[in-house]
């Protein structure tokens, strides 16, 4: 037996741009939500975030991926048709998801208190840069903001180098996630009291949240967690090491993986080694132990060695770029890279087994504003091998 998915028939107003919200709004659609999505009339700024990779291809693919599975609409809220029409929508909707500074809903007449005496049963979800308090109020944030004012870039790098982002935008990213439960449990409530909810997440809140092995052992010792490059900071070896035509990552850090791992790669002479006694002690000399391991890995590829260090239950990854993964037999077998009308996306990574899965689409772009939601679209869902 199978079931629909479960917000089907739920209605998601998104009045958002960029990533943050757009990705809520696309995890919402994944669980069968019927997402309309408001552009102002000059559209998403994410229409405009283009490597130069993609300077010739028709559409941006961070628009084309954080926006399948939505009807497009565009309206001016700054004028009285564009609000009207809206709140009409509104009307309608279960979610009302925006990602405006703070107070700029409030200014239009869609604040969330406007709009929850409207429809006492909504939704509002909303997402900000840094929050609504008063220093929060004041800074504009995106995500390579919030990974500096947060503390992010100063734990990523090298030791010696400097301060490093994340090399996509991943508080955005974890801000979906984390907005998207947030709207779950609001409506899961909503059933059980029929109220609506205020639902805020600020990219900097996800940040710190995101942090919190680091933070708080900060707050617990007052040491600066330092940029330790491509190792894991508090063990050894959890490193990134070069074999004779590549990188692998191992992480063998247990002590039965220490001592298997030591085994496999020919040098049991390590085990005995009083630099390399405890986890401890092999970070506190990572750098001559790295040294005699990648000595030892300079003997074979990264296939045997990865072969080798799998088959001694080592845990263990080639290093991939994306024409790797894509190419994996591993990414094939997820199913989450997938082909839309004329782009491509990347499914939901929540598998619910017992429900039927569902082919992913390409947004419609409505030229009829007057267009509002469609029950049909919402259900529709689709079984594939």
């Amino acid at each position: 037996m199978t079931e629909e998915l479960p917000l089907a028939g739920i209605k998601v107003l998104e009045v958002a741009q960029m990533v943050a919200g757009p990705s809520t709004g696309l995890l919402l659609a994944d669980y069968g939500a019927e997402v309309i999505k408001v552009e102002p009339p000059q559209g998403d700024g994410a229409r405009q975030l283009r490597s130069l990779a993609a300077a010739q291809l028709p559409h941006s693919p961070v628009f084309v991926g954080y926006n399948r599975d939505k009807r497009l609409l565009r309206l001016d809220l700054r004028s009285d048709a564009g609000r009207a029409r809206v709140l009409e929508l509104v009307d309608e909707a279960d979610v009302f998801l925006e990602s405006s500074r703070p107070g700029v809903m409030e200014r239009l007449g869609l604040g969330a208190d406007a709009l929850l005496a409207r429809n006492p049963r909504l939704v509002y979800a909303s997402v900000s840069g840094f929050g609504n308090g008063p220093i929060g109020q004041r800074k504009g944030g995106v995500d390579i903001i919030v990974q500096a004012e947060s503390g992010v870039m100063s734990t990523t790098g090298y030791p010696d180098g400097s301060p490093t982002k994340v090399g996509f935008t991943v508080v955005d990213a974890a801000c979906g996630h984390a907005l998207c439960h947030g709207i779950l449990a609001a409506l899961f409530r909503r059933e059980r009291t029929g109220r609506g909810e205020v639902v805020r997440v600020s990219l900097y809140d996800v940040a710190l949240h995101l942090q919190t092995g680091p933070l708080t052992e900060y707050l617990m010792t007052g040491q600066q967690s330092p940029r330790s490059g491509n190792s894991a900071p508090l063990t050894a070896p959890a490193d990134l090491l070069r074999c004779r035509d590549g990188n692998i990552i191992v992480s063998a850090y247990l002590e039965h993986h220490w001592t298997k791992f030591a085994h496999t790669i020919g040098a049991p002479e390590l085990l005995t080694d009083p630099r390399f006694g405890s986890g401890v002690e092999r970070a506190a000399h990572r750098t001559e132990l790295v040294d005699i391991i990648e000595k030892h890995l300079a003997i074979h590829d990264v296939r045997t060695w990865v072969s080798r260090l799998e088959d001694a239950g080592i845990l263990v990854a080639e290093v991939k770029d994306y024409a790797g993964v894509t190419a994996d037999p591993l990414a094939a077998e997820t199913g989450l890279l997938r082909a839309v009308g004329d782009g491509y996306g990347v499914a939901s990574p929540i598998r619910l087994e017992r429900t039927p899965d569902r082919a992913l689409r390409p947004r419609i772009e409505d030229d009829d504003n007057a267009a509002g939601f469609t029950t049909q679209h919402a259900s529709t869902t689709q079984e594939t091998s």
